[in-house]
């Protein structure tokens, strides 16, 4: 069984969070962990018929499989569910950044943006999954909520353009205003008229954070509204609010800039993202102190004028007011200063040459006057002053403030300040390519990862589809790691197992090695190799080898990358980057479909998982890869094993659909691919496993074929399913088959898929040996009519009967055997 659960006190980018989850991982149970928040419960009847919310309670823990968690990666705000943690594989989707004690995700997303449904949105259309105006209207209410009508500091271009897409989907923007932005009740107005009257303004190195207290003893309101609206009145940085709740206090922290309230309310328990956090406290005093005399430290530097002013200025000389305003045209400024040279290399500052008052000057016929009697006053500042002086200053020069360092009696002067300067956003630091990567992997990967840095100083490598996925900012449940000549797979194993616990097991002969983790992560270990084809479709003849023979080894350029532990520098040789941004497979090298034609199908899987196409020359070099005298000899276990990993993926149809669409279906498996229609009425019991998907889609496949046994045979299907495939084939004809007989999974699933129309059939109770046909055959009533149905109830447990007629065959057996003797 798989859950998908946020935490408790839902908002509504946790619960448009939980909706699309379940979108993305169909038969889910969306569970309910707490209540619901603020405006959330005024609407939840509205909403009650439309999602099916499972309190956790009634969620048997001993039945779930995996967990996707949204909107949170913290272990303690997820009830019951905590005690899965490290136990079954977490997928965490979230947009709180990363803190120590986070659940060890095996997969998902987790990165800074305003909400989390905009982390999750695009991956429901990158599988071109709908939603209904409900759903689309719920996730918009989160995309909202969370970014304060896309006004909030941490709103990226990804919120936006999730918005955009959900109004496309039928979201309903005045609605969500209204749910959203409530009017404030009145256990609100109370509160917030309480925080009024304790409100003061505490500044630290510029920084102006408001804080007020309340108390509050029934009905708690929702109060992120309330931070926001004194944060407003007050023209606050940021504000902290103490909510007395009994014993406890809970603490509410908001800001604009500057501070990282998680990090700041992390020192008393607390958490969150750096904008918005909470904690909940006991002992207000020591907790409040405790936050001011620190929050200095937890507060980035503010900018000064140096580092936002434009560099150089250019400056005019006395001149007419016609000759300034020319220079100001030709520049396109709308202001330079006026400066006179001074000895020593300093300049005396006469004003600012605003292009406004010459063209007015100029309009007066006072063109041909000196421009030193139409100056602006100039402020000059030295270019420490932080920014928030600065920004009051600019008023009185006119917009402008002059940045210079004082020489003698004049200035030097580095650049000039403006409006523009004041609202143009300021480039941070980019990341290098190898901690995009390592800062992309789920939590649990990048403990892993790093841990590994450590103690393996060099040779330990990241490959294939955890780096490829890594800068797709997808990811999985598996590490593949590469060892160089020099480092041990046992080694490797060994540390692992002991540093996280879990199981590994090594094949020598291989060099190779798994180590599942206990939070469900599977790492798979290798040594750097290199592989010979002694001829097309053979299995490899495989050598110790660096690194870069191994990379040379893979099938296409987007999964022939490294990253280096050590180092955490990326080895691209043969452009896969280039490739990823484009979209593109594009094979190694013109042999290598032909050295191995399962290549072809792990293309077509991958392709249609990630929405990428095959490059030009991929499509030139497949005729000759499926010519007969090559797929003769080419290993059919590998080509089987490719076709079962297609069908475990969602989109498994998708990339049938393009073998087909490439002629290479038939060619590979001798399939032709049927229409959608069975596959998407396939539906299995919520508890089914991935292998029983696999062999339902596996029957269907088959079942349309011509010569379906024989197909079956061909691809080594089990002798099990090839009966089952046989029973369905029967009814196909017309034939009968007994409701007995198909009372099994996956077969009774693919029967429903492929005939709806005897669901009501397939439905009905069938019939058991009852004390009555017992009695007709002669058996006197008394305890020996109980022990024949006793035995016969046993029979039919261990499946050595399965229909009413096989049932009283036993009975008569019984009888007639003097097993249980008939009446006088």
């Amino acid at each position: 069984m798989r859950v998908v659960v946020a935490h408790e006190n839902l908002d509504f980018d946790a619960l448009g969070s939980m909706v699309l989850a379940g979108k993305l991982f169909p038969g889910s149970l969306l569970a309910l962990v707490g209540g619901l928040e603020g405006p959330l419960k005024e609407i939840a009847p509205l909403l009650e018929d439309r999602l099916d919310l499972v309190p956790a309670s009634e969620i048997p823990l001993d039945r779930v499989s995996e967990v996707i968690l949204v909107d949170n990666a913290r272990p303690e705000r997820i009830g019951p569910f905590k005690a899965l943690v490290g136990r079954v594989p977490f997928l965490v989707f979230d947009h709180h950044p990363r803190t120590p004690g986070d659940v060890p995700a095996v997969g998902g997303k987790v990165a800074a943006v305003g909400a989390t449904v905009s982390l999750l949105l695009p991956l429901l259309r990158e599988r071109g999954l709908a939603l209904t105006p409900l759903e689309a209207t719920l996730a918009y209410a989160g995309v909202w909520e969370d970014t304060g009508g896309f006004s909030f500091p941490s709103t990226t271009p990804l919120d936006l353009e999730a918005a955009h897409h959900l109004v496309l989907m039928g979201a309903e923007v005045p609605r969500v205003r209204d749910w959203v932005r409530p009017h404030l009740g009145e256990e609100a107005r109370g509160v917030l008229k309480e925080l009024l009257k304790t409100a003061r303004v505490v500044e630290v190195e510029g920084f102006r954070l408001l804080l007020a207290r309340a108390r509050e003893e029934g009905y708690v309101p929702a109060l992120a509204p309330l931070a926001h609206t004194l944060l407003d009145l007050y023209e606050a940085d940021g504000v902290l609010l103490a909510l007395r709740l009994g014993r406890e206090v809970l603490l509410i922290a908001r800001s604009k800039a500057r501070l990282d309230v998680a990090r700041w309310l992390a020192q008393v328990g607390g958490g969150g993202h750096p904008r918005a956090a909470f904690a909940r406290v006991r002992g207000a005093r020591s907790a409040l102190r405790r936050l001011l005399s620190n929050l200095s430290l937890f507060l980035t530097p503010e900018p000064t004028l140096g580092e936002a002013m434009t560099s150089p200025v250019e400056t005019l000389f006395p001149t007419t007011v016609g000759e300034a305003l020319r220079r100001l045209e030709e520049r396109g400024y709308g202001a330079m200063p006026v400066v006179v040279p001074l000895e020593g290399g300093g300049v005396r500052v006469l004003g600012l040459a605003r292009r406004r008052d010459l063209r007015k000057a100029e309009r007066l016929g006072l063109g041909h006057h000196p421009v030193e009697g139409f100056l602006a006053r100039a402020l000059v500042l030295p270019p420490d002053t932080p920014l928030s002086q600065a920004e009051a200053r600019l008023r009185e020069g006119g917009g402008r403030v002059l940045v210079g360092e004082a020489v003698g009696e004049g200035w030097r002067l580095l650049g000039i300040f403006t409006r523009t300067d004041l609202y143009r956003k300021r480039p941070s630091p980019e990341p290098s390519l190898g901690e995009r990567i390592l800062e992309a992997l789920p939590e649990g990967a990048r403990r892993v990862v790093l841990a590994l840095k450590e103690a393996f100083p060099q040779g330990v490598y990241l490959v294939g589809g955890a780096v490829r996925d890594a800068l797709l900012s997808r990811s999985g449940p598996d590490l593949d790691l590469v060892l160089e000549p020099g480092v041990r797979v046992g080694e490797v194993a060994r540390f692992l197992a002991e540093r996280f616990g879990g199981s590994y097991a090594l094949h020598y002969a291989f060099g190779t090695g798994r180590v599942r983790l206990p939070f469900g992560l599977s790492v798979d270990l290798a040594e750097s190799r290199e592989e010979v084809y002694p001829y097309p479709g053979a299995l490899p003849e495989v050598r110790p080898a660096p690194i870069a023979k191994d990379l040379e080894r893979r099938d296409y350029t987007v999964n022939a990358m490294a990253l280096s532990l050590s180092t955490l520098e990326l080895l691209d040789p043969y452009g896969g980057l280039k490739d990823l941004e484009a979209r593109l497979l594009r094979p190694l090298h013109p042999l290598s479909f032909v050295e191995d034609p399962s290549r072809i199908v792990r293309g077509a899987r991958l392709a249609a998982r990630l929405a990428f196409r095959f490059a030009e020359e991929a499509l030139r070099i497949l005729p000759p890869a499926l010519l007969p005298e090559v797929l003769r000899t080419a290993s059919k276990s590998r080509l089987r094993d490719e076709l079962l990993l297609t069908l475990e993926e969602d989109t498994f149809y998708e990339a049938l659909a393009l073998l087909e669409e490439m002629g290479a279906l038939r060619p590979l498996y001798g399939l032709s691919l049927p229409e959608k229609a069975p596959f998407a009425r396939l539906r299995l019991p919520e508890d089914a496993l991935e292998r029983t998907w696999v062999e339902a889609r596996l029957l269907l496949l088959l079942f349309f074929q011509e010569a379906s046994l024989a197909r079956a045979q061909a691809l080594a299907v089990p002798k099990r399913l090839q009966e089952d495939l046989a029973l369905l084939l029967q009814a196909k004809r017309g034939e009968e088959v007994s409701r007995e007989a198909l009372d099994k999974e996956p077969l009774r699933s693919v029967f429903l898929a492929l005939f709806p129309e005897r669901e009501a059939w397939l439905r009905e109770k069938r019939r058991v040996l009852r004390g009555r046909d017992l009695l007709e055959m002669g058996l006197a009533p008394g305890p020996k009519v109980g022990e024949v149905l006793r035995r016969v109830a046993e029979a039919r447990a261990r499946g050595e009967v399965r229909t009413f007629e096989e049932e009283l065959a036993l009975a008569r057996r019984l009888v007639d055997d003097g097993t249980v003797p008939p009446a006088p």
